[in-house]
This record gives C-alpha cells, structure tokens and sequence, in this order.
C-alpha cells in the first residue's frame, strides 16, 4: 500500500480558448512559485486557476460571462495550508471556560464559576488552555483549588499543551486515580503523603475514556465557530493531528464537510487506528469524494521521569510497522531526547527498506541542538513547526531554558540552510489560528513581551509566506495540486486587505484576510 506520491510534473494548463469565471485583477500577486513570482491577475475556471500574469496576458481568458473583480493592488496569496491543528480539541472550547487570560488561580475559579452558575445537572465542568507559567503562583492549580469551586461535581481544567490536566477530587474518583492506584502510562503528581494533587500529564488516552461527550449543541456550535475561523484567516485545508483519531474520526469529518466544513481536511491517525487502515484497504492521500484525506500515521514521543514513552524499541517497531506499509508517520517530539530518538527510529526504518521520498514528519522539533541538524538533512525528514509559539510562549521558553539552548530553540533558518524541508502550522488551540501573528514571529522572533527568541533563525517574508503555503502542500504530497497559484492548480486564493510587502516587518500581524477562494469559490468575505 504505497504512500501517495506526487506527480514531478505541474497539471497541465487550460487551452487558450477557455474562458475564465472570475479574474482577480489589479492585484499584487505573490504566486510563491519560482518560476513565476509575480503577477497583476488570477484567472480562475472550473474550481482550477486558469492563467496567472499581467492584463494583457489574462485578456485573451476573459470572457462575456467572466465576473472581473479589482483587488486594488492589494496582496493575492495562495491558500493557507495547517499542517497541524486539532479541529475537535479547538471546537469543545466552546464547551467549557476559557481559561488562556488567567494570571491567577483566583482567575480559574472565578472563571469555572461563571461557567458553573449555567451548567446543566451533574455534568462535568470544564476549563481549558491555562498555562502555569503566566499563574502569579508559577504552579499548577491542585485538586484542592478546583473543590473550592464545587466538591461534589467532578471539574476538569485542561493546560494549554493539551498534555496536562488537572482533576479535583470526584473527578481522580471517576478516574480511578487514588493514593494507591494510577494509570500504567503517564504521569500522577502526588503530594509528601503519596496523594493525588489532581496534576496528571500525558493522560490523555484515559481521560478519553473517563469523560462524557460535550454537550452536542455547544459543540456544534463550536464546530461552525472554528469553520467560520479558518475562512476568516485564510485557512483553505488543514492536517488534523489527533493522536487519537481513527477511521471513525474520518468519518464525523466527512459528516462535516457536508454542512460545516469548508477548509479541506486531511485526518492524521494516531498509531493504534493504524491497523484498522491497514485491514479497511484504504490507501494514504486519497481524497473521498467529500474531500477528507487520510494522511500520515501520528504517534506522540514525549519524556517522563527520565523515561521515553513508547519506549525506544517499541517506537522503531511503531515506525518500521507504518514505514515498511508505504505510509508516512509523523513523530510528536518536542526536545533533545525524543528528537534523537524518532530520528534513530526513522533511519532504522530506512536502513532496512531504503524510501528516497518518504517525507516522514517530525512535529514541532522546537529544542535542537547542532548534531541533530546533520542527522535530520541525513534522513530527509520534513520538520513541521510552530512559529506562533514565537509569540505566545517565547517568554516562557527563555525563562525556562538553559541559556545554552537559548540557539536551539525553534530553529527555522538552520533547517533550511541544511535542506531540511520546514512547514509550519498552527497546533490551534494550544496557539491561536492566527497566521499572521506566527508569519511575523517567524520574521522577527519576538516574544509577546519584545524579547528576540534566536534572531539568526529568521526568515524573509516571502520564505515565511511559503512555510504556510507551497511547504505545507509539499509536506502533504499535495505540491502538484496546491501551495502556489499557478495553472492548473486548485483555486484556493486569499485576497488581503493590504499591499503586504510594503509593511514594516512590526506591523505584518495587523494583515487581514478580505477574501478566502476555495476550489473558486468565494466562502469568505470581509
């Protein structure tokens, strides 16, 4: 079952008889395609761009039934493409408190109050995106803090990473967490006397199980929020990346794009829906005729108590399983050790049945130091990472980072430098969609507060644009059908309400989108 391989060559252009549906004139067009990278007009036929040049070039495409639309020589981009995001996760925030403003545990309570004081029976309260580091206690909220709010309903507060929460006391009952018995995987913080405090990490597979559905309005209603966010920024397909998503996960997508959802999604599995896709005969990159894709095989690598999990052998089982199938994986590894150990994963794979275009994924890769550079470009393994975390957490990571790491922190010019492939993505909503603001993080590395994070990792803006755009297609085997404005690629194009290479580099994240084409077709207009 081979993975989906790209076509070398570009899809071959419309006739010159053909007539386009709509030209977006006037414009300042960045195509992101080297061999044409500028242009005044777009014409678009057929859900496909049709032409891309100056006026006179377009003019034999236009037609009596050609709708022109003058974009005031303001900006025109490729579609943005997420190579990373979790659309359910994003959706059930409008199940529960926000929790991303807290600067205190005061703040959590009286957020979890707000919520308290409409929730429906017995149903469990939940909160989500805190982050300890910007707490005025520089801690957790314990399962004490959250019994303040209310003692016999059990509470769930969810950490911005998504790999932490925090449980009050009928909640751990639920979960079966006591003072003498805990999950076999993840992590218990208990106190001196061996208690549960409440704080649990990577206990996600558990929780799954544990929690109830979200109420099913709310989350509706959160599903047609988050659609509604992806058009406003741009987003025109996206990689969901649940470590846990199945065939039945492609399946709600599928639900979804016949009424919700008009980004285009590709559904990442995680490693244990594997076997399922192997049994179901379903091959990776195939779009459904509802526009869901399968894609690369998800496993999460993380570091606890000193331990990988899964373990180094287990993980290259995992890999090698997915690799010899033809299938791409995608490695969840954040810092040095999970790093090295899914880049040894993936070359073991590799010595035992060479792929020249594999395009396996590490994600995030955000602590690197010089060494793994080297064996990164040697494996050919495609970097996705997280500009916006520039913005939303760079305070943290230098306050929290040995100084001497400070150079390996999301590293972005070194990679390329090095001909590793980079796309960049959004991991919403652990970080906002907002394309923008990780554009100009990736321009300037500049944290919230103005700290620079590792100014030698910037890049230009054109390289930024393309990280969002023509890599992430790259990354997903789509690079022959989208990524770039040029003939016969889809029509997913972005209409900006500026000229924006004519802003200072400080002002980028003000960019607005004023309209959002998929397959030629207008789904947002400002």
């Amino acid at each position: 079952m081979p993975s989906p391989r790209s076509d070398s060559t570009s899809p071959a252009p419309f006739p010159p008889s053909s007539h386009a549906d709509l030209v977006l004139d006037e414009a300042r067009v960045l195509t992101l395609d080297p061999r044409q990278p500028h242009a005044e007009c777009v014409a678009i036929a057929a859900g496909k761009i049709l032409a891309v040049g100056t006026r006179d070039e377009i003019r034999p495409f236009i037609g009596p039934h050609t709708r022109r639309l003058s974009c005031e020589w303001r900006t025109v981009l490729p579609g943005f493409i997420d190579p990373h995001l979790h659309l359910f996760a994003w959706a059930s925030r409008a199940c529960g408190a926000d929790l991303s403003a807290a600067r205190s545990i005061a703040d959590i309570r009286g957020a979890l109050g707000v919520r308290l004081a409409r929730a429906h029976g017995g149903d469990w309260l939940r909160g989500y995106g805190y982050d300890e580091f910007f707490l005025r206690e520089r801690r957790h909220p314990t399962r004490h803090d959250l019994d303040a709010v209310n003692a016999d309903r059990p509470i769930i507060v969810r950490h911005r990473s998504g790999h932490a929460a925090v449980l009050n006391s009928p909640a751990l009952r639920c979960a079966g967490i006591t003072l003498h018995c805990a999950p076999r995987s993840g992590a218990v913080e208990r106190d001196e006397r061996g208690e549960p405090t409440g704080v649990l990490y990577e206990m996600e597979p558990l929780l799954r199980k544990v929690l109830p559905r979200p109420d099913p309005a709310e989350f509706q209603a959160g599903l047609h929020t988050v659609s509604h966010e992806l058009l406003r920024h741009g987003i025109c397909a996206f990689h969901d990346a649940g470590a846990g998503n199945t065939l039945r996960t492609v399946g709600r997508f599928s639900a979804l794009v016949e009424g919700v959802l008009h980004s285009r999604p590709t559904v990442m599995l995680g490693i244990s829906g594997f076997s399922e896709l192997i049994e179901s005969g379903r091959e990776a990159g195939i779009r459904t005729a509802n526009l869901v894709r399968v894609g690369s095989i998800k496993i999460i690598l993380h570091e606890s108590r000193g331990h990988l999990d899964p373990p180094p052998d287990e993980l290259a089982d995992m890999v090698w399983q997915v690799h010899r199938q033809g299938f791409q994986v995608a490695i969840h590894a954040v810092e040095e050790a999970p790093i090295c150990a899914a880049i040894d994963a993936i070359q073991h794979a590799l010595r035992r049945l060479p792929r020249s275009d594999h395009r396996h994924r590490i994600e995030h890769c955000s602590l690197c130091p010089p060494p793994f550079l080297d064996s990164l470009a040697e494996s050919g393994c495609a970097v996705v990472m997280q500009p916006g975390f520039i913005h939303c957490f760079g305070d943290k990571y230098l306050a929290e980072v040995e100084r001497g790491g400070h150079p390996w922190l999301y590293r972005t010019q070194s990679f390329l430098a090095r001909g590793i492939p980079v796309a960049a993505g959004s991991d919403c909503p652990v970080a906002p969609q907002h394309p923008w603001l990780a554009v100009r993080a990736a321009v300037t590395r500049r944290t919230r507060s103005g700290a620079v994070v590792n100014p030698n990792e910037a890049v230009s803006l054109r390289r930024a644009l393309s990280l969002f755009t023509r890599a992430a297609a790259w990354t997903g085997f789509e690079e022959t059908q989208a990524g770039r404005l040029a003939p016969g690629l889809r029509a997913d194009v972005l209409v900006l309400n500026c000229d924006v290479m004519r802003l200072a580099s400080e002002e980028i994240d003000n960019v607005e989108v004023a309209t959002t084409i998929i397959d030629g077709r207008t789904v947002y207009s400002a």
